[in-house]
């Protein structure tokens, strides 16, 4: 009997992230190059890629603010800078990726806005989203080039209004200021600067505020970094991130919760 023999090729995960990069319609990855317990201070996914494991937990590439994240806090996303909202467009066809603008009293790094989103809220090409795969670097009021992810699918002009936002998963940190939007929870001590996998879904231990019993919806607590119970009114007008599980919570101690924001 002949013998058959199954060659299984290796996959090429530096490429295959390269290419996602350079390519509009991206399909979810299947193959990383940094474990979920591990940190980095080189990127190696698009921030905001998603990873399921097995069990279903659910996470998102991120990058730690200077202050760094210990494991089992919640992150919360930047706000944005008030002089990058709202700023004058200008005029661009159909199909471009590389765009000039002028900022307002404010200044940018480069690539602060890398896999951030340049948003149009006004006139001309309106409602239309563009994710942002780099920026130079611009002084206050300067002039900053912008190279798109993806081409222009709506024209621009003198009219338009746009806004630079940065990636929700970029500059993440633990936070007691509750009203914005939360980017998960770290699963190990993270330093600052470092990229990691910050959970977004399923079992997790995170920090309590106080003794919400399972099946509590949970929302960020005045504690920083912490979950507390959505009951109270103060507490509605912030976003369930997590139902509390198995026990009840101890302030100040670790809990289990199945987050939930994604």
């Amino acid at each position: 009997m002949q013998r058959r023999e199954l060659i299984i090729q290796p996959v090429d995960c530096e490429a295959a992230t390269k290419k996602e990069v350079r390519t509009m319609a991206q399909p979810m990855k299947l193959c990383f190059s940094q474990d979920v317990m591990e940190t980095s201070p080189r990127k190696l996914e698009i921030l905001g890629a998603r990873r399921v494991l097995a069990d279903g937990r659910g996470f998102r590439y991120a990058l730690a603010a200077a202050g760094g994240v210990p494991a089992g806090k919640l992150c919360m996303a930047k706000v944005a800078v008030p002089q990058h909202v709202n700023l004058d467009g200008t005029s661009a066809a159909v199909g471009e990726r590389v765009l000039c603008l002028t900022l307002g009293a404010a200044p940018a790094a480069e690539n602060d806005y890398e896999d951030g989103y340049l948003q149009v809220t006004a006139a001309t090409g309106q409602g239309h989203q563009y994710r942002i795969l780099s920026n130079s670097a611009a002084a206050a009021s300067g002039r900053m080039v912008l190279t798109l992810a993806e081409p222009l699918r709506a024209a621009l002009d003198d009219t338009t209004k746009v806004s630079l936002t940065a990636s929700p998963w970029r500059g993440v940190a633990p936070s007691d200021q509750e009203e914005n939007l939360p980017a998960g929870v770290a699963p190990c001590d993270v330093p600052g600067g470092h990229h990691f996998w910050s959970q977004s879904s399923g079992p997790a231990l995170c920090l309590s505020a106080d003794a919400s019993a399972p099946g509590t919806m949970l929302v960020p607590a005045a504690t920083t970094g912490a979950l507390a119970g959505a009951g109270s009114p103060a507490a509605q007008d912030k976003p369930v991130v997590a139902v509390a599980w198995a026990t009840a919570g101890v302030a100040g101690q670790y809990r289990p919760c199945c987050l939930t924001m994604d």
